[in-house]
């Protein structure tokens, strides 16, 4: 893989290279609000802030891809964000809700991320990065980061056009990880040379720690437990809202059948003797779960979402990688890579049935 080492202080100028050599019309990237982080798109060079405290901070406000859903015009657009969110905006691309050839997509390191809240109010104890022996101090300080991040095993920049990788001391590793990026890249006049950055040990121990701490999550057994679980749910519908892979344009539970209120909920109520209120509370998940299934991301933007503080993490996340099990798929992994459920084979999952 082609690549350079630059100084933290350098991506500046490569973000704002991007701009002046008109390899993107605009870019989309994370910048520091006092003690918190949110994105912000920039069309002029000069807006672009010192961006190495913001593009590593560890916090998680909304999902970048959902920023650019449906970007389907001609200007081209850089997003620089977590792997999960260059992930999910892989998946859009499969999903034909943004145009493959307008998005530059710059991926970079990640350990894991605090509420946007919780970064902000232990702004001090936690800073603008954080690795696995700092997150288990602040841990025993019960400051934890997103339970979605700490059963994450997707958090190093090798996925999109370009990745952003910390290295040791005060430098970055910037390699091109398409032909688009590499094109990028040469554009901005990096002098690139063949890099090594496989850091399979790296990945084996992030892979590790993920799977402990997923299998100390509660689990849910039952329609019995599923339905305590969800119990709490009003159906506002955040979760789908702030899902970077939800796309229908007219969902089925914005609906009268999805979503009967008034004279079509009494209705429904005579119908069957009886309905609970909020109605399709279970079937409202149910069909997310089995629409979000293989692309699916585990960003937890759904738990962020939730004005009830349902742990959802250990729903969506959780179902949808037994899923991507079953079909051994990756969401976000790979651009060309088929969706499942787009694709047959007369003896698919044969092996899984028996």
């Amino acid at each position: 893989m082609k690549g350079t080492e630059l100084k933290y202080e350098d991506l500046e100028g490569l973000l704002k290279g991007l701009l002046d050599k008109k390899t993107v019309d605009c870019l989309i990237l994370p910048h520091k609000v006092g003690n918190n982080v949110a994105y912000m798109m920039v069309t002029d060079k000069n807006k672009i802030e010192p961006p190495a405290p913001a593009i590593f901070a560890p916090s998680f406000s909304v999902n970048a891809a959902n920023i650019v859903k449906g970007w389907t015009i001609k200007e081209k657009i850089g997003i620089v964000a977590k792997p999960c969110e260059i992930r999910a905006a892989i998946e859009l691309i499969k999903l034909k809700q943004i145009d493959k050839e307008s998005v530059l997509l710059i991926s970079v390191d990640c350990s894991g991320a605090f509420k946007n809240q919780d970064y902000a109010d232990h702004y001090g104890e936690i800073g603008d990065w954080v690795d696995s022996a700092k997150i288990e101090e602040l841990k025993g300080k019960g400051i934890a980061i997103r339970e979605a991040c700490a059963i994450c095993d997707h958090r190093l920049a090798d996925v999109g056009d370009i990745g952003i990788a910390r290295v040791d001391g005060e430098k970055v590793l910037v390699t091109g990880i398409t032909d688009m990026g590499l094109d990028a890249l040469s554009a901005a006049e990096l002098s690139l040379e063949d890099k090594e950055i496989e850091r399979k040990g790296e990945k084996e121990k992030i892979a590790a720690d993920a799977k402990k701490k997923e299998e100390e999550l509660a689990k849910i057994s039952s329609m019995e437990e599923l339905e305590e679980f969800l119990r709490d749910c009003i159906v506002c519908k955040n979760c789908r809202d702030m899902c970077p892979v939800c796309y229908c344009k007219e969902c089925f539970f914005d609906q009268p059948l999805g979503n009967p209120v008034g004279g079509d909920l009494l209705n429904l109520s005579k119908l069957r003797g009886a309905v609970g209120v909020p109605a399709n509370q279970l079937m409202y998940h149910l069909t997310r779960v089995y629409h979000v299934s293989t692309t699916c991301v585990g960003c937890g933007a759904c738990e962020d979402a939730c004005p009830k503080d349902i742990p959802l993490t250990r729903l969506y996340p959780v179902i949808a990688e037994k899923v991507q099990e079953i079909f051994e798929y990756v969401p976000g992994r790979d651009v060309e890579e088929p969706l499942p459920f787009v694709t047959y084979e007369e003896e698919e999952l044969e092996d899984k049935l028996r």
